[in-house]
């Protein structure tokens, strides 16, 4: 497994576009050539299914199939998919972690319902595999951090024999905040997101007590996206449940120096949460 070789699909997708058959729009040839159940890890879905999932996670839309060519190519050229598979390799040893397909693809040009346009990247964990959306480098190597922060999320799911659409609110925040530490252990502050410092911890923990705390044991998914995403209507600011996630972890490894990432990731979400600074309610 490890990296998948996507550009032949891509190239074949892009081929069908430049071709124009008749009756055929961009979003059916995008399904007929990358999202078939036989190219992806996921077990009794059908390919609309498999291309509804990958497009609301950031998969490039169907009408910009120019831009996606000219990506592939450049990618190709400046040998990412050879990259991706030796930081991967790196990463599993570091992490001992478990063999998953990677996949990568386009980004959605001006974003999706789950991310902000301004972003180049973007992905999604399963424990079956990662997928990772790229579009032209802000940084140099800024393919790393989506990397890392995914495939940590597959490391806690195996580790912890999980699925990400039925764990509890808990369990996503530690998830999400073991995932970003890991970009910052790995490669520095520089390669974490900007929502890991937007807050002060006077707000957060303010928001902990009033919002976050009472949904501990929520595991409905939708919901969990506005504690992660904000909500307006709820009084949760955008990205406020990531940067938790992440000052999570951070104080927990601040009040317990002598452990690495590697035995966090397999500590309880309960234990990290009470070796913080965000106080669980006193029955817990």
């Amino acid at each position: 497994m490890g990296i998948v070789d996507t550009s032949r699909a891509l190239e074949a997708f892009n081929e069908k576009c430049k071709r124009k058959a008749p009756f055929q729009s961009p979003y059916i040839a995008q399904r007929e050539t990358i999202c078939q159940p036989a190219q992806h890890p996921f077990n009794g879905l059908q390919e609309e299914e498999i291309q509804y999932l990958l497009l609301s996670y950031g998969l490039f839309k169907p009408d910009a199939w120019r831009r996606a060519g000219k990506l592939v190519k450049n990618w190709k050229e400046e040998g990412l998919y050879e990259k991706l598979e030796k930081e991967y390799r790196y990463l599993k040893t570091l992490w001992k972690g478990p063999e998953v397909p990677v996949y990568l693809y386009p980004f959605q040009e001006g974003g999706s319902f789950l991310r902000e346009s301004k972003d180049n990247k973007g992905g999604v964990a399963f424990k079956e595999g990662l997928y990772l959306f790229y579009g032209d480098p802000v940084k140099e190597d800024d393919w790393k951090a989506v990397l890392a922060h995914e495939y940590n999320h597959v490391c806690r799911l195996t580790e912890k024999n999980v699925d990400m659409e039925r764990v509890t609110l808990l369990e996503t925040l530690v998830i999400e905040g073991l995932g970003e530490y890991a970009v910052n252990e790995v490669y520095g502050k520089d390669y974490i997101s900007p929502w890991t410092n937007q807050y002060t911890d006077k707000q957060l923990n303010k928001l902990w007590l009033k919002k976050f705390r009472v949904n501990l044991s929520n595991r409905e998914r939708d919901s969990q996206m506005d504690f992660l995403y904000g909500n307006k209507k709820r009084a949760i600011p955008r990205w406020a449940g990531y940067q938790i996630g992440y000052k999570i972890i951070e104080s927990y490894h601040k009040a317990h120096p002598d452990q690495s990432l590697s035995r966090m990731m397999k500590l309880e979400a309960d234990d990290l949460v009470k070796g913080s600074s965000f106080p669980l309610p006193e029955n817990e």
